[in-house]
């Protein structure tokens, strides 16, 4: 589903991308990131401690990387979302999944710090269970101009969203 999504992007495969993965666990996702565009630097960054990925470490995300062939162009951070503070302008796109669903009611002020780190040249590809879709969509909505939602058959609740060009430029 990810890469259906990438295929609608602005980017050419081809593309000097700069992406972060957020929250990505094993580096399963940073590897597909790494595949789908070859010349792009994946960071990913998470806690690898959460218990809904049990026995995630940053060394097994970098051994995945390193397995898929991908450690190259992939590198992992250990780091908390509300701690990090990536600039806005460092990335080309933001990728993550079922990551917010985890934080509560924190997801969205989450959605807000993602929101800052955007510029309206960024996308953001976002994989969630959204169990509460009506309060998130309005959250979403009012900080980014274009939400698209991609199809999914993973479970009912579960969406893929394409988010671009944050509605206000933060400092």
């Amino acid at each position: 589903m990810f890469t259906e999504a990438f295929n609608d992007l602005p980017f050419s495969k081809d593309d000097d991308l700069k992406i972060l993965d957020i929250g990505c666990g094993l580096g399963f996702l940073s590897c597909v990131c790494a595949e789908y565009y070859p010349n792009a630097m994946v960071l990913g960054f998470d806690t690898f401690e959460h218990a809904s990925l049990k026995n995630s470490s940053i060394a097994k995300a970098k051994s995945n990387a390193k397995v898929m062939g991908f450690s190259d162009r992939v590198r992992f951070q250990k780091r908390d979302f509300f701690r990090s503070d990536y600039r806005k302008g460092r990335f080309d796109l933001f990728v993550s999944n079922l990551v917010f669903e985890n934080l509560g009611k924190r997801r969205l002020d989450a959605y807000e710090r993602l929101a800052r780190w955007a510029t309206l040249r960024s996308y953001m590809v976002l994989g969630e269970l959204f169990f509460d879709y009506e309060t998130d969509s309005k959250r979403l909505e009012k900080l980014f101009g274009n939400i698209q939602e991609r199809p999914s058959s993973i479970h009912r609740s579960y969406r893929l969203l394409v988010l671009s060009k944050p509605k206000r430029e933060n400092p």
